[in-house]
């Protein structure tokens, strides 16, 4: 071995490990992307921060959340860009104020407080100010917004209009950035997911992903129709999704006719399967308490506006309690522990039926769609231990079931605690509107402003075709529209017995699900159901019994007396 020529080598590499290119190189490598500071009225996270931190997450998967209390000394140094949300106006806490102030890279503001850091020096704040449009699109409703007025150099990416007078809504400055709210409807959302491409400084040439979902299939769905608007999307090579429940409720009785019950379905649902139909959990039931299947919130209690509390049926429960009315803190947080393990275990229950049940039948889930898009944060948090994924809507309050949106990209928000979530932009088809169509049209024109978000909607297949070709024209007719290939991504499913993985291969699936196992875990869900058929057995059995022991009686005594005949004569 040449060893004058190793020892070269070993001291060429020291240099460069420890020069001061290679020291850099490496800082910036491990730089994160995003610290998001957030100053609410109580400290938490609310709907505001939640949806704000999803939107960005379309952009970067490395985003760090901290309270404006809990920023500490030289933390901050390590990111590329920090967001600081300004949703309550107040005094910024002087360990906070300082590593805003001392932080060198992109910084955006959202809503209050900017006037308290040095970069808005030159900037003017005039207090809050109602607008009625942005760009030109009218508001639902009259928003109040930060009047700001920025300095002469600046870029407005976007505005608002008052009644009299333009106000800037989106505005960059150099390697500071503003926006003048924190809440955002429709038309602020696609401002802010548009300009968010000059904010952070990302190429604008990026596809729109589109997806299909044919929804709401139960074992009250009819088979032809399911059939028919499966097969209109396979003929045509187009990825499409079903949304599964794999229990109807009746709402009058209570009765549950499973999917099994239905075999021409199971039979539709495996052949679409087997064209590229990739399935959904769309909840078990679809309901909670005797709601019908397909109308009830089956993670969320509705008619209390709370989540889940109690899996009792027959009565409402009592409605959450507030702190006022414990004595302690400790005895609160006991209490609202009790809540979550019930919450917990409900949403655990159902996952494990769902899972399971869909793949005793082959079907084979590789996502998961919340009822009605309802859900606590913490049971999203649940669901994460058993799927990847999620379709749909984002419930951003465990206060308010309507408090719900979604970001127009694919991303990893951190409500959902690391699964991706695919957001429905585009609503559906209803008959019953004069211009069924409109509201989709609307969407979609809109979302073609915005480069790479999600053109993703749903189908009831009851309607059967007569509208889906219009649907699939009019997501075809967006420049730069891509069908989402999901089938290729990497994805994982998990329950008690069940593992379901899916990447470029295919799907692989490991089940230990056996008849005796399956039988066990049907006595535990439906434990009086169960009884009636064991006492039913138990009679049907001594029946049988009963009347073989007649007719082997009638038989011997037949013979008996056939014996008797001839010595009697």
């Amino acid at each position: 071995m040449n060893y004058k020529l190793l020892v070269q080598v070993l001291i060429l590499f020291s240099a460069y490990i420890f020069s001061p290119f290679y020291t850099a190189a490496t800082s910036e490598e491990e730089k994160n992307d995003i610290a998001l500071i957030y100053m609410t009225a109580d400290g938490e996270l609310n709907e505001h921060v939640y949806f704000i931190e999803a939107t960005l997450a379309g952009f970067s998967e490395a985003i760090d959340l901290y309270s404006v209390k809990d920023v500490m000394p030289n933390s901050l140094q390590a990111y590329n860009h920090l967001v600081f949300v300004g949703d309550e106006e107040g005094r910024l806490p002087e360990v906070a104020l300082k590593e805003m102030e001392m932080f060198p890279g992109q910084l955006l503001v959202f809503g209050w407080n900017a006037d308290q850091l040095e970069r808005f020096g030159e900037w003017g704040f005039l207090g809050e100010d109602s607008i009625r449009s942005v760009d030109g699109h009218s508001l639902k409703e009259i928003k109040s917004v930060v009047h700001a007025i920025p300095p002469g150099d600046c870029e407005i990416l976007s505005e608002g209009r008052t009644v009299d007078k333009n106000l800037p809504l989106i505005i960059k400055s150099g390697n500071t950035a503003y926006v003048a709210t924190t809440a955002f409807g429709t038309e602020e959302k696609l401002a802010l997911s548009r300009s968010l491409y000059v904010l952070l400084d990302v190429p604008t040439s990026v596809p729109h992903p589109a997806y299909i979902r044919l929804e709401d299939i139960s074992p009250f769905s009819d088979p032809k129709l399911v059939r028919e608007t499966g097969n209109y999307l396979a003929d045509r090579n187009i990825p499409f999704f079903m949304a599964v429940i794999p229990v109807y409720v009746n709402s009058e009785t209570g009765e549950q006719m499973p999917l099994s019950s239905n075999k021409e379905l199971v039979e539709v649902l495996l052949d679409l399967q087997s064209k590229g139909g990739m399935v959904i959990a769309h909840g078990y039931t679809h309901s909670y308490r005797f709601d019908e299947t397909g109308e009830g919130f089956e993670f969320w209690d509705v008619q209390l506006n709370q989540p889940i509390t109690t899996e009792k049926t027959d009565e409402l429960p009592t409605p959450i309690l507030s702190r006022d009315a414990f004595s302690s803190d400790r005895d609160y947080q006991e209490y609202q522990s009790e809540l979550l393990e019930v919450e917990t275990k409900y949403v655990q229950r159902k996952h494990t039926k769902s899972i399971e049940d869909l793949t005793e039948l082959g079907l084979y889930p590789i996502a998961f769609e919340a009822p009605h898009y309802t859900m606590s944060s913490n049971g999203y948090e649940v669901t994460s231990d058993y799927y990847s994924s999620l379709f749909g809507q984002i419930q951003l309050s465990d206060l308010n079931w309507s408090v719900m949106d979604a970001p127009l990209f694919i991303s990893k928000p951190a409500i959902l605690s690391g699964m991706t979530l695919y957001p429905e932009t585009i609503g559906y088809i209803d008959p019953a509107l004069p211009d069924p169509f409109q509201e989709m049209e609307n969407s979609v024109t809109k979302l073609q402003e915005v480069p790479g978000s999600v053109i993703g909607g749903f189908y009831h297949p009851y309607l059967g075709v007569e509208y889906l070709a219009e649907v699939i024209r009019l997501m075809e007719s967006v420049p730069n529209m891509e069908w989402l290939d999901y089938s290729t991504t990497n994805q994982h499913v998990t329950s008690e017995r069940v593992t379901i993985i899916q990447n470029a291969k295919g799907i692989e699936v490991q089940s230990t699900i056996t008849e005796f196992g399956q039988l066990f875990e049907n006595v535990k869900e439906n434990p009086f159901q169960s009884m009636l058929w064991l006492i039913v057995f138990i009679v049907t059995g001594f029946l049988t019994v009963f009347f073989t022991y007649v007719v082997n009686l009638r038989f011997r005594l037949k013979k008996r007396l056939f014996k008797e005949r001839p010595n009697s004569g």
